[in-house]
């Protein structure tokens, strides 16, 4: 596993604002009227956490699972996280949103009932990254991260915490504007700490043009 002194993590993530009109189309195509505060709530919200689970998984995991299972444990990662410190309305908001959005897509004809097994199977046949499949993909890894009761002390055991130290509630607050993401990132720092989350002391979100990115990058100081 890496030592996390050595490292600086960096959340990479797309804005609708510095879309291109093609793009934009596409964004409010998939999510409808209030597009804009839904990409934002989604991407800037609920996916900062998203991503850094994919950090904790780099720094704890001894052996990371298969790319597609742990796209679904950093989604139980962020909804388990969420329910701890987040604001009700906004889980309530992301219910809603993930369950209207996954309608939108097709339902991928390779897919027989398990999601896992067809996140698999489109990896190994290079068909999982169209915007059809990975969307029906992702949201449908949300929407099962949704359904299960999982809790945060749970999913850090699950994702290579060793000596998880479980904290109290908390409602973490956050009006929906630019500064949104950056805070949410600092926050979930602070308090994954306290759970004995070791994490680099450099991490910072990225804002870039493309709203069709979001990622986690982890690179040598």
């Amino acid at each position: 596993m890496k030592r996390v002194d050595d490292y600086k993590v960096e959340i990479v993530t797309g804005q609708l604002c510095a879309a291109s009109d093609a793009d934009r189309e596409m964004v409010e195509g998939l999510f409808g009227a209030d597009a804009a505060l839904c990409f934002e709530l989604y991407f800037h919200w609920y996916n900062i956490i998203h991503e850094l689970g994919h950090a904790i998984y780099d720094f704890h995991c001894p052996q990371r699972h298969h790319n597609i299972e742990e796209e679904q444990w950093v989604n139980y990662f962020a909804v388990a996280y969420w329910r701890h410190y987040g604001e009700p309305q906004k889980l309530e908001w992301l219910g809603m949103f993930v369950k209207e959005t996954l309608e939108r897509y097709a339902v991928p004809q390779e897919y027989e009932g398990d999601l896992l097994k067809y996140g698999k199977d489109a990896w190994e046949r290079g068909t999982l990254y169209s915007f059809n499949n990975y969307g029906f993909f992702q949201f449908g890894c949300v929407a099962q991260a949704l359904s299960a009761n999982v809790t945060l002390k749970q999913v850090l055991w699950d994702m290579g915490i060793v000596n998880v130290q479980e904290q109290e509630k908390e409602l973490l607050s956050y009006p929906v504007d630019a500064a949104m993401p950056g805070r949410v990132l600092a926050d979930a720092r602070n308090r994954l700490e306290r759970w004995g989350v070791a994490l680099p002391e450099e991490m910072s979100v990225v804002l870039v043009d493309d709203p069709n990115c979001h990622m986690c990058r982890v690179e040598e100081r």
